[in-house]
C-alpha cells in the first residue's frame, strides 16, 4: 500500500464508503438538512437520488449514522427484494428478531410487534432503503404500510429511500399515489464541479493525514478533475491508481504522467472518462474554406461542388501561392436580401464590396430515386438556391451597364 510512502494515516480513496469521510460540497450541506429534517420530525418520507456514483451510498450512511441517537437505524444497502417477504425478512434480521417464517402476514405482523416494543427511549425506526430504484411496486407499497405504524400520533418508522434518477420517475407512477403523496424532503446529487472536484481531492487527502501539495502536484490535481468529469467513484478510483502507479515508480508528489498512466490502464474498466488534451499535439483548428464556388457537370449528370477553388487555392502550373498573397474572405450570402417572389433587394455594388458570387449554369438536381445514373434527364436550370444566387450576383452589373 502507498500510504507509509506518501505519510497517510489511511487509504484517502478506499473502495468502499467511509461515513467519516464526507465531503460536503456546494448545497450538499442544506439538501442533506432538509432531508434530515424530514427524518426527525416524522413528517413524511425522504428520497435521495443520483447519477451512479455521485454518492449516494455515502450519504445514506452518513444520515444513518448521525441520526441514530434516538432511533433505531437499518440500512438496506441493496434494492434487489422482488417480494415483499424478502423485504420483511431483511428487517427483522435489522431488528435482531428471528425471522424464519414462511408466511408474509406472519412476517408483517412480526416486524410491527418489533417496531411497537422498541424501549421507550426510542422514538422509532429509521429505515434506509438504498438502490430503491430497483425495488418494484408491491414491495414499495410495502413500505408505505410500514409508515402507516403509530404511537399516540408520532410515527414509529421514517423512511428514506435511496438510488437512480429513475426513482424519481418510478414514484409518480398513479399506482404509487399513496406513496408519493407522503414524500416530504427530496434532494438530488449533481456532478461536482471542476473546482468542487480538486477541493475533494485534496480534502480526502487531508482526511487521511496526509498534506496535498507533498502527495500531488496542481496540475495532477487539476487533471484528475477535467477527466473524472465530476463522478467522486470516478476521481476516487483514477487518484487511488496514481498513487498506486507513483509509489511504485517512487514518484512524490505525482504528477501529470502518473495520472495519464493510470487513465490509460483504467480504460479498460466501465468507468466514463474524459480524454485530456496531451501536451505537444496540434490543437489548432483546420482552416476554413475561402474562394468562390465552382459547380462542375459530371459524366453522371450530377455536379461536383468544389469550394475554395480560385484565389488562394494554388497557381495554374501546380504551385503553391506566395504567403504574401491576399486571402479572400470566406464565402457568404446574404440570402435575407431576396425576397421569396423572385424580386430582388437592393444590392450593394460589388466593386466597391471586392465580394462577386461566381456559379456555373448548372444547378444540383438530383435524378429520381429508382432511376440508373445513366438514364435519367439531363439536369435542367431551375429556381432554387443557385439561380437566386445567379440573379444576385448578375443585378448589379446590369444596372451599371443600364446607366
Amino acid at each position: 500500500m502507498y500510504q507509509t510512502f506518501y505519510d497517510l494515516a489511511r487509504a484517502p480513496f478506499p473502495a468502499s464508503p467511509d461515513p467519516a469521510s464526507l465531503v460536503i460540497y456546494g448545497d450538499l450541506g442544506t439538501q442533506l438538512g432538509e432531508l434530515a429534517g424530514c427524518l426527525t420530525s416524522g413528517q413524511g418520507i425522504a428520497v435521495l437520488t443520483g447519477p451512479p456514483g455521485s454518492g449516494k451510498t455515502l450519504c445514506t450512511l452518513a444520515m444513518t449514522r448521525d441520526l441514530t441517537s434516538s432511533l433505531v437505524g437499518i440500512c438496506l444497502r441493496t434494492g434487489q427484494f422482488n417480494q415483499s417477504r424478502e423485504l420483511l425478512k431483511a428487517i427483522l434480521h435489522g431488528l435482531g428478531q428471528p425471522y424464519l417464517r414462511q408466511d408474509d402476514q406472519d412476517l408483517r405482523l412480526a416486524v410491527a410487534d418489533a417496531i411497537l416494543n422498541l424501549p421507550p427511549a426510542t422514538n422509532g425506526v429509521l429505515l434506509a432503503v438504498d438502490e430503491a430504484h430497483r425495488l418494484g411496486l408491491p414491495v414499495l407499497e410495502e413500505l408505505r404500510g410500514l409508515t402507516n405504524l403509530d404511537e399516540n400520533g408520532r410515527p414509529l418508522v421514517r423512511l428514506l429511500l435511496t438510488g437512480q434518477c429513475e426513482l424519481e420517475e418510478k414514484l409518480a407512477d398513479p399506482q404509487l399515489d399513496g406513496l408519493y403523496q407522503r414524500v416530504r424532503g427530496q434532494a438530488r446529487l449533481q456532478p461536482l464541479t471542476r473546482t468542487q472536484s480538486q477541493d475533494y481531492l485534496k480534502s480526502r487527502i487531508r482526511f487521511s493525514g496526509g498534506d496535498p501539495a507533498s502527495v500531488m502536484t496542481a496540475e495532477a490535481i487539476e487533471l484528475l478533475a477535467i477527466v473524472c468529469d465530476g463522478s467522486p467513484r470516478c476521481l476516487n478510483h483514477l487518484a487511488d491508481s496514481s498513487l498506486q502507479l507513483g509509489a511504485r515508480t517512487a514518484t512524490r508528489p505525482i504528477t501529470r504522467a502518473e495520472v495519464l498512466d493510470a487513465l490509460t490502464e483504467s480504460r479498460q474498466l466501465p468507468l466514463r472518462f474524459i480524454e485530456p488534451i496531451r501536451s505537444g499535439v496540434d490543437s489548432t483548428p483546420p482552416p476554413t474554406a475561402t474562394g468562390p464556388v465552382e459547380l462542375t457537370k459530371t459524366d453522371d449528370g450530377f455536379c461536383a461542388v468544389e469550394v475554395g477553388a480560385g484565389a488562394g487555392a494554388g497557381a495554374d502550373d501546380g504551385s503553391p501561392v506566395a504567403d504574401t498573397a491576399p486571402k479572400t474572405d470566406s464565402v457568404a450570402w446574404d440570402l435575407a436580401a431576396t425576397s421569396s417572389s423572385g424580386v430582388d433587394a437592393e444590392q450593394p455594388d460589388p466593386a466597391a464590396t471586392g465580394k462577386t458570387v461566381d456559379v456555373t449554369t448548372f444547378d444540383v438536381v438530383l435524378p429520381e430515386a429508382n432511376s440508373p445514373h445513366g438514364n435519367h434527364d439531363q439536369p435542367r436550370p431551375h429556381m432554387g438556391l443557385f439561380s437566386r444566387l445567379r440573379r444576385a450576383a448578375s443585378r448589379p452589373t446590369d444596372e451599371t451597364t443600364a446607366d
